[in-house]
């Protein structure tokens, strides 16, 4: 049986060593063949060098390999495999990735090693490990040594498996599966912080983790492009990447099957926690505030609900298009939002020739599974000069009871939001925290005590107080704080 797989490199422009990298890989894809193993080689080039690129394509040539290029987008390592692990999945014949160094310090001709341990075990990563039994460690520095050991026990605190010794190394096999399981939640981890964040979401999914032991030899020539800022980063998004792992692992395994006496996801009804919602007139206008001096003249609102949002457009001055794919819910708007334009579809439904100044999401991007492709549909919709604007949940270790009965898929990051958005071909004019004094609330309500309701009290004092609290923090401190939701104003790339 022959199994398809992908090399990738994800480089910045690395003239000094790629030739030495690519003849590695040659050597390994040739042994490989013999055993039923087909590669391509994918290089995603950061650097910007076209003359580095037309190398690369020489090289390929030269030593026989199915050999492409493509441009990276400007985001860091982290962005950079993203983008090589999209390519691999538009190819439906690439079963597995091996992603190395192209710095010549991981040994491709080791790849061998890799794929035997990863088909013989049945994995879903395997990762060639300096620091497991039979590893060795050439290549850094006796400082680096430290950092590394040091940084793979604290990850161990964030959600990497304790068996995992070696989770910042990027020189591993991915299943093309764990790749379409992991990777969204990815988005917005850069650098070393990205290869332990990809082991701690996959461990959160339940997905099988190994290390197999390779030699991590000296730079091949060139200079590191480890920085001072990047392990400063790495250290600052060890926080982070517990929260994401949390989140994944609480709504995998069901955090409300843990809940007692409240309402099960097949109880959820949207419509009634809608309703419970328009008896909050106060944050429904202070939220319309916030986002109103970025809604332009004319708005396609996607997700209406119950047109609680839309009502307060239309009344001051804008023309709405209001989207609902859910019936029960669109043959209410116009309750609230006479003089609309409503549509009982999602933003594909509508024509191409449909276009408007302002998309505007509120509490809606988290209910879709792909946001970035649904972004790039709300570019095709925004007139010259157009934005969109987004309210979305925040802090993804506040991801509780309510969220999973809501169908939510995640709550944003600062980073990984703008990482969504610059990854749909947006750049991002601001983003901000909103409702810092409703954090502690929410996470006693939906994480502590795992209600799954709206309701009572509660939904007072949210309106009454905790809101325009929440309003006054934000104006004192200039929006800098951390929010229980984000607010995020973009605009198309040209």
């Amino acid at each position: 049986m022959l199994r398809r797989g992908l090399v990738l490199l994800a480089t910045m422009s690395e003239t000094d060593t790629i030739e030495s990298v690519l003849q590695e890989v040659a050597e390994s894809v040739g042994q490989l063949e013999r055993f039923h193993w087909q590669f391509e080689v994918l290089v995603v080039d950061d650097g910007g060098d076209e003359a580095f690129r037309e190398m690369c394509v020489r090289l390929g040539s030269a030593y026989g390999l199915s050999l492409q290029v493509l441009d990276g987008p400007r985001a860091g390592l982290g962005g950079a495999i993203l983008h090589g692990f999209e390519a691999a999945l538009a190819n439906p014949n690439i079963e597995y990735v091996v992603n190395l160094d192209a710095d010549g310090q991981h040994d491709a001709r080791q790849m061998g090693d890799l794929l035997r341990a990863h088909v013989a075990h049945g994995a879903d990563i395997t990762i060639g490990s300096r620091w497991t039994r039979g590893g060795r460690c050439y290549g850094l520095s006796p400082v680096r040594k430290v950092l590394s050991r040091t940084s793979s026990f604290v990850l161990h605190f964030a959600g990497v498996p304790k068996h995992v010794k070696d989770p910042t190394t990027s020189f591993r096999v991915y299943n093309r599966s764990t790749i379409e399981k992991i990777r969204r939640e990815l988005v917005g981890f850069g650098g070393f912080s990205f290869f332990g964040a990809a082991v701690a979401v996959a461990n959160a999914r339940g997905l099988s983790v190994i290390e197999t032991p390779i030699i991590f030899r000296p730079r091949l020539g060139g200079d590191s492009k480890l920085r001072a800022g990047q392990v400063t980063r790495a250290v600052r998004d060890l926080p982070m990447i517990r929260s994401v792992s949390g989140m994944v692992a609480r709504r995998e395994k069901g955090f409300l099957g843990a809940a007692h006496g409240h309402a099960s996801p097949a109880e959820y009804n949207a419509s009634r926690e809608l309703e419970v919602l328009s008896n909050t007139p106060t944050s429904t206008r202070i939220i319309v505030d916030e986002l109103l001096p970025r809604i332009g003249a004319t708005v396609v609102e996607v997700g209406a609900g119950l047109g609680l949002i839309t009502g307060q457009l239309v009344q001051r001055g804008r023309t709405v298009t209001a989207l609902e794919p859910d019936p029960n819910l669109f043959g209410r708007i116009n309750e609230r939002a006479a003089g609309a334009e409503t549509h009982n579809c999602t933003l594909a439904g509508l024509p191409q020739s449909a276009v408007f100044d302002t998309a505007l999401y509120v509490n809606v991007l988290e209910h879709i599974g792909d946001d970035i492709a649904e972004l790039v549909e709300t570019r095709k919709h925004l007139a010259p000069g157009g934005n969109v604007v987004i309210f979305v949940p925040a802090m993804p270790s506040l991801y509780g009871t309510m969220d999973e009965v809501s169908g939510h898929f995640r709550r944003y990051r600062r980073a990984e939001l703008t990482s969504v958005l610059e990854r749909a071909g947006f750049t991002v004019d601001l983003i901000h925290g909103f409702d810092a004094v409703g954090i502690l609330p929410y996470w006693l309500s939906y994480r502590i005590m795992r209600r799954s309701t709206l309701g009572g009290t509660a939904v007072g004092l949210y309106d009454k107080v905790i809101i325009p609290l929440s309003r006054l923090v934000s104006r004192v401190t200039r929006r800098r704080g951390p929010g229980k939701n984000l607010i995020a104003v973009a605009s198309p790339r040209p």
